[in-house]
């Protein structure tokens, strides 16, 4: 019998990670009257944009090999958690193309080779994070706003990357299995050309069964390891870049925020506790602490979960609760250097749109009616001026410019792991598929990130 041979999809939904997100793609899966298949999509959201066509061909030759490419864009915001006014921390822009062929070795057990060359742009702004404190009058990535692991990040890079992957599968069905079992192994290395070299691999298992009437039990396990097979040499900074690494949090690990365990840099600041001008502790509110997550280049998950069979009312209404524990670590970067401006702190400048600094440095002051005047001041480049006259408060600073008085911790770089249990709902609601989950996290390290309440829904027209 036949049936339409073409697919159009548009969707929206709103999640706790990206807010609203729109989707769209066609797919023609019979072009050309030849079995081949055409796609286009697209997608956008507060923090990602992309769009991607592709070609696959079933049968090479009239043999049972397919073979596709793909043309992509992908423009990602990494942001923070914390700290508004590093809502977001550095763009990257990412243009490539794949290449790739599969070959059936035995009914379940399938091979993928795949060849990728990718360029990538990470950029910061430079309104944020550059000054001309380092090599003035020239503007650069200043580590006191960015810190150094951002600034290495940053700049233009090539991969070609040459990948293979074995796939398992006996699932009994690829949207809702009730059994069966699926296996992937992957390997993946950079550096036949390009800029970046390092193998990496990754694995993952998960098998369903049915326990007792209507209940689903599935477990899945996955890790990998990445190595750089280049030498940076340079002093506290892995030579995995940054961008490279694995990071793990929502909505891979339930309880955790996004990128929400892991290494990481916590940036505190020192406060005024007494209100008398003197800054005199380092803060303890999170929320005013700069959270830079690392990554790492190990890392390990796994889950467990127990879909809870309801009535046949709820079943039609689409609901399928269940409890869940997951466990997880990432883990293994090179320790960062870390600053302390110790209690006086550091000045940099107010800064226009393009980076330039705008302000007159305080020279002298006195004290006249028990407030404190500048009496002369100069115009200088550089923005730095760790000695201003002892009067000036850290308030007086900060309307002249930024006074950077901080201290940073690396905290989180351990294999030690992260467990979290909770219940979470699936429902195909009149929206659009509906997922909710509570977490209870048992297990954290100092720094990790957690997250109680997590939810995405999504509807297709």
């Amino acid at each position: 019998e036949e049936r339409p041979t073409g697919e159009l999809q548009l969707s929206a939904g709103f999640s706790s990670i990206e807010s609203f997100i729109f989707q769209a793609s066609i797919q023609p899966r019979n072009f050309r009257g030849r079995g081949q298949t055409v796609g286009l999509s697209g997608s956008y959201s507060r923090y990602s944009k992309s769009v991607e066509a592709s070609f696959t061909e079933p049968y090479v030759f009239d043999r049972a090999v397919s073979a596709g490419l793909a043309i992509y864009r992908r423009d990602y915001d990494s942001f923070n958690s914390f700290r508004t006014d590093r809502n977001t921390t550095s763009q990257q822009s990412t243009t490539g193309f794949q290449t790739r062929a599969g070959l059936p070795l035995t009914e379940y057990l399938t091979g993928v080779a795949r060849y990728t060359v990718e360029h990538a742009d990470i950029s910061l702004d430079k309104a944020t994070f550059f000054t001309d404190r380092l090599n003035p009058p020239a503007l650069a990535c200043d580590p006191l706003l960015a810190g150094r692991y951002l600034c290495d990040a940053i700049g233009k890079r090539l991969s070609s990357i040459v990948g293979l992957s074995l796939i398992y599968d006996t699932l009994d069905n690829r949207v809702r299995p009730s059994r069966g079992n699926q296996v992937t192994a992957n390997v993946d290395f950079a550096g036949l050309g390009g800029e970046v070299k390092y193998v990496r691999f990754r694995a993952n298992a998960a098998k369903y069964f049915p326990v007792g009437k209507g209940f689903i039990f599935s477990i899945s396990a996955e890790g990998g390891a990445i190595k750089s097979l280049e030498n940076r040499n340079i002093p506290n900074v892995d030579d995995v870049r940054l961008t490279d690494r694995f990071y793990l949090g929502e909505p891979q690990m339930r309880g955790f925020d996004i990128r929400g365990l892991g290494p990481r840099v916590l940036r505190k600041p020192y406060i005024d506790t007494n209100s008398d001008g003197t800054l005199d502790a380092l803060s303890t509110k999170r929320s005013e602490w700069t959270d830079d997550a690392l990554g790492g280049k190990f890392y390990y998950q796994a889950r467990a979960e127990l879909e809870i069979p309801l009535g046949s009312g709820a079943r039609e209404l689409g609901l399928r609760p269940s409890i869940f524990v997951d466990a997880g670590a990432v883990w293994g970067v090179k320790r960062p250097a870390l600053d302390d401006t110790t209690l006086n702190g550091t000045f940099v400048p107010q800064k226009d749109n393009n980076g330039l600094p705008l302000y007159s440095q305080v020279d002298t002051a006195t004290v006249q009616n028990g407030v404190c005047t500048p009496t002369a001041t100069s115009q200088v480049t550089n923005p730095i001026n760790p000695n201003p006259p002892a009067c000036l408060t850290t308030n007086q600073n900060t309307a002249l410019g930024q006074s950077f008085a901080f201290k940073e911790f690396f905290v989180g770089d351990t294999w030690k792991p992260r467990l979290a249990i909770g219940i979470g709902v699936n429902w195909n609601s009149p929206f659009g598929p509906f997922r909710i989950d509570f977490a209870k996290v048992l297990i954290k390290q100092e720094g990790d990130d957690t997250k109680a309440f997590t939810f995405n829904v999504g509807t297709q027209f």
